[in-house]
Formats: structure tokens, sequence, C-alpha cells
């Protein structure tokens, strides 16, 4: 197998048994609406405890002092969304990040098993999986 293919078939499998955030990670009534751009957002490092999204020209789209409150709406804007519903309760938000997050780390945890199973350099596999989720317009801060 080449790392080509190995890439091709993580993407597939991924692509097959991805859940959709936050619907497959919530289940709460009181939310409170955030408007998006509908473009690729991007999650700065925090500036004087501030957590904030930016498009590409560097124009704030949305900022808050919770860092889970923001890795809620940065993971929910992946497919480009106009708005996302963010729970009013901030252990909801951080629940769900935490549980989003396990669940790619447990696909990241999969694909380096075999990709260390198929290939000898093992050196190569940040690299490999950054492809993989850069692909699939996934992320993992």
């Amino acid at each position: 197998m080449t790392e080509k293919e190995f890439i091709q078939k993580w993407v597939d499998k991924i692509k097959a048994e991805l859940k959709r955030f936050p619907e497959d990670f919530i289940n709460v009534t009181e939310v409170e609406e955030v408007p998006l751009p509908g473009k690729i957002l991007f999650l700065n490092p925090p500036l004087f405890g501030s957590y904030q999204l930016s498009d590409e020209a560097g124009d704030t789209f949305y900022s808050t002092d919770d860092m889970f409150r923001a890795k809620y709406v940065y993971y929910a804007n992946r497919v480009k969304p106009n708005s996302v519903k963010v729970p009013v309760d901030q252990l909801k938000n951080y629940e769900a990040v935490r549980d989003y997050e396990r669940y790619l780390d447990g696909f990241l945890k999969e694909m380096e098993k075999e990709f260390k199973q198929t290939f000898q350099k093992t050196k190569g596999f940040k690299i490999i999986s950054s492809q993989i989720f850069s692909t699939l317009n996934l992320t993992r801060t």
C-alpha cells in the first residue's frame, strides 16, 4: 500500500463514519443562535483572555472569553453554515467539545496504529494525518 492509497482509504473511512458536530454531540433545548459568514474561519490564539474566530482577511466574526464556546463555534463551522445553535449552558459546550475531540482522537489513534503496521518509517504520520484531516476539512485544536 502506498501513502496515497493509505490517505484515500482513511478519507473514505472517516467520511463514511463521521458524526456531525454539533448535532450528534448535544441534546439541549436552551440555545443561542450565532450568525456565521458561511466561509472558512480560523481560531486565533487567545488575546488578553479573548478567543476570536476570523476569516482569511483577518476580519473577526466571533469573539468570546470562553475557550470551549470558541471551539464549539469553530468546530460547528466546518461545513460553513450561516448560523449555529450554541447551548447557553457552558458545561454543555465543554462536554460537546470534549466528546468531539475524543471522537477525532479515536480516528487519529486508529489511523496511527495502522500507519505503523503498514509503513516502516513512522515519522511521516503527522504529515499524513494532517493531509487526511485537511481533505475532510477537519481540525483538531
